[in-house]
């Protein structure tokens, strides 16, 4: 939404004497205070309900999800394509440690080697170049895979379609 300019509001100034009136009310508040405790819990209980993160402005949710599982599909493929070229070492999927964060109680796996860890991170950028981002960050991520693939620069690739699938395409198809 956009800002609307200094000094002028959404609502007339009656709104506001209306809403402060509202509030004096102990029948109001205590259903206010209900209805804000109830979102708290649930808020406790599944807090990827209640946030944007990794959604684009302009899309629904479940179409975000949608893009984005497609997204870790294609960049497990991306990395298996490059481990079958042999720019990427074999990993074991055992070699990974379990950490929780306190913000979301949520357990993110991360690898104790190296070689685990240059994985994830390639597998990151891919599914961030192929999932529902902006340009800037879908560039970056491009950039970040060919410095440490050692691929060759943009322009060696001849991009026909200009799209960061059109290089992911171009990269399988090299190997």
């Amino acid at each position: 939404m956009a800002r609307l300019p200094r000094g002028k509001t959404k609502h007339p100034l009656s709104h506001s004497a209306a809403m402060k009136a509202k509030w004096q009310d102990p029948e109001y508040r205590a259903k206010m205070s209900e209805r804000d405790s109830k979102r708290e819990e649930l808020r406790k209980v599944d807090p990827e309900r209640f946030t944007r993160t990794g959604i684009p402005n302009g899309m629904r949710k479940d179409e975000a999800q949608r893009l984005w599982a497609i997204a870790e599909a294609q960049a497990d493929k991306s990395i298996q394509t490059l481990k079958g070229a042999g720019m990427l070492p074999e990993t074991t999927a055992a070699s990974t440690v379990a950490t929780t964060t306190a913000a979301n109680q949520s357990s993110i796996p991360v690898p104790d080697t190296d070689e685990g860890m240059a994985e994830a991170v390639l597998k990151e950028a891919f599914k961030l170049a192929l999932g529902p981002t902006g340009t800037r960050a879908k560039l970056s991520a491009l950039a970040l895979i060919m410095k440490y693939t050692r691929l060759p620069p943009m322009a060696v690739l001849q991009l026909a379609t200009g799209t960061a699938e059109g290089v992911l395409d171009q990269l399988a198809g090299n190997s």
